[in-house]
């Protein structure tokens, strides 16, 4: 019986490590063009301020 226990939290442990990647994975989608303009505008405007 301890077996197939084990190997049925080893499978949850694999669906919860899954959802967490792939919500890890869709925030950083999300986000990462907004990180990147954010970026882009602050190099401009030091830039701006340098030249």
């Amino acid at each position: 019986m301890k077996r197939v226990k084990l190997g049925q939290s080893t499978i949850e442990y694999i669906i919860i490590f899954a959802v967490v990647i792939g919500a890890i994975i869709v925030v950083a989608n999300r986000f990462f063009p907004h990180v990147q303009s954010a970026v882009g505008s602050l190099k401009a405007s030091i830039d701006s301020k340098v030249k």
